[in-house]
């Protein structure tokens, strides 16, 4: 929250910000400014970032995990 603003975010949209006064209100902003902006990429021929998502979890649980050979080609290591 900056000068009693909140804003929401996503960031692989560049530019695309909801601004309110709750969170919730933010959020709702956000929504429709993805929408159009989501809209005017597509008229514009531009392409749209396919959703990534970022797990953390403990190396231990990792090492734990059946499937991990078929998760190792998402893996990357963060420090």
């Amino acid at each position: 929250m900056e000068d009693g603003v909140y804003s929401a975010s996503i960031a692989m949209l560049k530019g695309c910000r909801g601004y309110a006064d709750s969170p919730a209100e933010a959020i709702e902003e956000l929504q429709g400014v993805k929408e159009a902006l989501l809209e005017l990429m597509l008229e514009q021929g531009k392409t749209i970032p396919e959703p990534t998502v970022k797990l953390e979890i403990p190396v231990s649980d990792y090492s734990r995990l059946r499937n991990r050979r078929l998760l190792n080609r998402f893996v990357k290591s963060g420090a």
